[in-house]
């Protein structure tokens, strides 16, 4: 137990509530030590301060920016990530696998997004999201910086499950959407649900006093399949009582002579690691394990002298733990889209535009070839590209009205157009690379921002089968020509090939 920490945080948060607030106090109180288990942007009196990044960041607790000073102090902090001499900033992401990065704390209100839009600078700043992706490209629909039509073309069809539960509970419970959060339940069993919910938010109190009532008191057995119960983000009164809240008991017992240590580990283990420590004579064998509790209770990494009690009754019913996880343990990948009306406010009806070819050396090259031949006649002429040039999304509908076929070659050349044409008018470096990262799913591109230029790298043929044609040139240098083709010079020199 961390005496000085605990008393760290009683201090932090009575200054954190006073009229007269110093600010600087709690720099160092953070700097010294303490369990933040709310967000800053809750109390009036420092919300705006730009400090509340540096304290959020060192605490690994959700902020949101407000104003230039805070973006300024985001900025700053974010291009030093892989600096030894900020590490306080980033250790706890390090050392949390399931929070790498960040996953992420950097809330995107309207101001954030619309600073990104307009930065052609820090533009990649959002990198060290886990989601560099379809996360931002919601945002940028939700604060109208791209049409519906550019994020249903572009979106992932099959979202990550641990992706939509983060973001279906940010925006009801921080951005105030209408969305029923047990809705998700439907679609995420509660193996995965239930724990993902309260890893990614159980760091804030209120967010996670939410979700025992409304999401914890709608499962009849809400057993802990994990290693740990929660999060070291609490003082340990306060991870005893939410220990024993949002998890049914664990059926193993840690047993030792020091009630406190006893207490702690009943609180923060889960069956899973208890098991794991039935024949061990010391945590130091699974330090690894303990890594990031070590540092927050500073209890002794060599710790001994314990028992792993109630093995019997575990027996018992371990058949029954392993069919409801079995039973809980599922996800209905076709409807984690945006398009799914019970998890997302868009007011569209969006469409599974993008078929995945697992064989993108499906068609013959003599077929690709009259594709690109097709395409470059009917899109890149000089009356299509300059409407085109003009509002991005008209190829998008005029694809629709000409019912092209939905193929490879033609999804890729319809995502390279736009964003070539975006790149043509020097639009927003964020969006552009936004788009970028979607596409270099299925193909291999490099954006150079300082060049404004989009490059076609090598594309491996490694799907293709020994027996099948040799063709002459990649899909790379397809796209690459087809692209160019067109009579307007500016857009052509946009884009390059890189050969084998």
């Amino acid at each position: 137990m961390d005496i000085e920490k605990e008393k760290n945080t009683t201090q932090f948060f009575k200054e954190l509530k006073s009229d007269s607030c110093d600010f600087d106090l709690l720099y160092n109180l953070s700097l010294k030590g303490i369990y933040l288990y709310e967000p800053l942007f809750r109390y009036k009196n420092v919300k705006y301060h730009e400090y509340v990044i540096d304290i959020s960041l060192m605490n690994n607790q959700y902020f949101k920016i407000y104003n230039d000073k805070q973006y300024e102090r985001f900025i700053h902090l974010y291009k030093k990530y892989d600096d030894k001499h900020y590490e306080r900033f980033f250790h706890l992401y390090k050392k949390n696998d399931d929070n790498s990065k960040g996953f992420t704390l950097l809330l995107l209100n309207e101001y954030i997004v619309n600073k990104l839009v307009n930065d052609n600078i820090n533009y990649d700043v959002l990198k060290y999201l886990d989601d560099y992706s379809n996360l931002p490209l919601y945002y940028l629909l939700k604060y109208n910086h791209i049409s519906y039509k550019i994020l249903d073309f572009f979106k992932s069809d099959d979202l990550p499950y641990d992706l939509i539960i983060y973001m279906v509970f940010v925006e009801m419970f921080y951005f105030k959407e209408n969305i029923n959060i047990i809705n998700i339940n439907k679609y995420i069993g509660k193996f995965y649900f239930s724990y993902r919910i309260k890893s990614y938010f159980d760091r804030d109190i209120k967010a996670l006093e939410y979700i025992i009532s409304n999401v914890i008191n709608n499962f009849e057995n809400d057993y802990c399949f994990r290693d740990f119960r929660i999060k070291p983000y609490y003082p340990i009164n306060l991870l005893n009582k939410y220990s024993l809240i949002i998890y049914k008991p664990n059926v193993f017992y840690f047993k030792h002579p020091d009630e406190n240590i006893e207490k702690l580990f009943n609180s923060i283990c889960g069956d899973e690691l208890l098991y794991l420590l039935q024949d061990k004579t010391s945590i130091e064998d699974k330090y690894k394990l303990f890594n990031y509790y070590f540092e927050k209770y500073n209890f002794p990494k060599d710790l001994s002298n314990f028992e792993i009690i109630n093995e019997d009754e575990y027996n018992l019913i371990k058949d029954k733990i392993k069919k409801d996880r079995e039973d809980t343990a599922y996800f209905k990948k076709d409807d984690l889209w945006f398009g799914n009306k019970d998890l997302f406010n868009i007011n569209h009806n969006l469409t599974k535009t993008f078929h995945l070819f697992p064989n993108t050396y499906y068609y013959s090259y003599e077929e690709v070839d009259t594709f690109a031949t097709t395409f470059a006649t009917n899109y890149l002429n000089d009356i299509e590209l300059p409407k085109m040039l003009k509002n991005p999304d008209y190829i998008i509908y005029k694809s629709e009205i000409d019912s092209l076929e939905d193929n490879y070659f033609n999804n890729m050349m319809i995502r390279c157009c736009i964003i070539g044409c975006l790149m043509y008018n020097n639009e927003s470096k964020f969006i552009i690379s936004i788009l970028i990262e979607l596409t270099k799913e299925y193909l291999p591109l490099t954006y150079d921002p300082q060049e404004n230029t989009l490059c076609f790298e090598h594309t491996e043929n490694d799907c293709k089968q020994d027996w099948e044609e040799e063709w002459p040139e990649e899909y790379n240098e397809l796209f690459y020509s087809t692209i160019r083709s067109t009579s307007n010079k500016k857009f052509n020199n946009l884009f390059k090939v890189k050969y084998y």
